[in-house]
């Protein structure tokens, strides 16, 4: 892009993102607008399932002539956001592509092969040549699920609990190059071959490994400590807790977002009634820092107030 390279006759790139819900499409998004941009939230988002009726295919072109909002322009789109300027470029995220009418589809088109797309009404136009544009999908989820299950009973486990190294390993032999092809086909199934021709790249996610989600888990819990540490709690968090928080909290089928889950639930309510009732018992205001302690206790996460810190 820096260089000046790229096709001035489409958008700087466009990536189709296809795999299970809760495996890092969106989050991969975020990160970019962090580094290209001002921040993780700083995109356009779509929401292509609000748009799988053909008369909500107005939200995205913009209503015909002599229709109510013809003249305003009204769009989905946010234009700052878009078309980005010289030195940051614009970044779109078109969400569960899959769900949304063929009339939407085939205006997304447009974007794809020329960069650009005009309103209904014929009086505004965005550029996506400055653009990177993404679509997330889960086409397949439901197949790959079912190949996956079918893969751990044959390795003895049951399919919500996390595998140990030597079960892992049988069941990624068992579906070696299975679920690429399962993802492969859903997607030629569902687009057309016009549709998948403007596409640049297609990334496969898989379902996330114990390991990963391990990692993701212990991400988050530094992001609890760290916003904790603004409200005046300087919170250290054992080792074991994410571990606990994966054993018993990890679902493959919601990926990272059972993490997440587990965090709020286990987590945030131990450490926000230790805080809140050491305060108390001090009559302590909540400017004054403490120290805390989050770790495992018998089976459950606990919270252990240190004192003033």
């Amino acid at each position: 892009m820096q260089a000046g390279l790229t096709d001035k006759t489409r958008p700087l790139a466009s990536h189709l993102l296809v795999g299970p819900t809760g495996t890092g499409k969106t989050e991969i998004v975020r990160q970019l607008a962090s580094a290209l941009r001002t921040g993780p939230d700083d995109f356009c988002q779509v929401d292509m399932s609000a748009m799988a009726q053909e008369h909500y295919a107005a939200s995205f072109a913009g209503a015909p002539p002599g229709y109510s909002g013809s003249k305003e322009g009204l769009s989905v789109f946010d234009r700052d956001r878009i078309e980005g300027t010289v030195s940051m470029p614009g970044i779109v995220l078109f969400d569960e592509v899959e769900k949304a009418h063929t009339t939407v589809l085939r205006a997304l088109l447009h974007v794809l092969d020329r960069g650009q797309l005009t309103l209904a009404n014929g009086q505004q136009r965005y550029d996506f040549r400055n653009c990177l544009v993404f679509m997330t999908s889960n086409l397949g989820s439901r197949e790959l699920r079912a190949e996956q299950e079918r893969a751990w009973h044959r390795a003895g486990r049951s399919v919500t609990r996390v595998l140990p190294a030597a079960a892992s390993e049988r069941v990624d032999r068992i579906l070696e190059g299975r679920l690429d092809r399962i993802s492969e086909q859903s997607i030629a199934r569902f687009f057309d071959p016009e549709f998948l021709n403007r596409i640049d790249e297609v990334t496969l996610f898989e379902e996330l490994s114990g390991d990963t989600a391990l990692a993701v888990a212990r991400h988050e819990l530094d992001q609890f400590a760290e916003r904790a540490r603004k409200r005046g709690v300087d919170l250290s968090i054992d080792d074991a807790v994410a571990k606990h928080l994966v054993d018993t909290g990890f679902d493959p089928v919601y990926g990272a977002r059972s993490v997440r889950r587990a965090i709020r639930h286990e987590a945030w309510p131990v450490v926000a009634e230790a805080v809140i009732a050491h305060r108390a018992a001090r009559m302590a205001d909540t400017t004054s820092r403490i120290g805390a302690v989050l770790e495992v206790d018998g089976a459950a996460v606990s919270c252990r107030v240190t004192g003033a810190a």
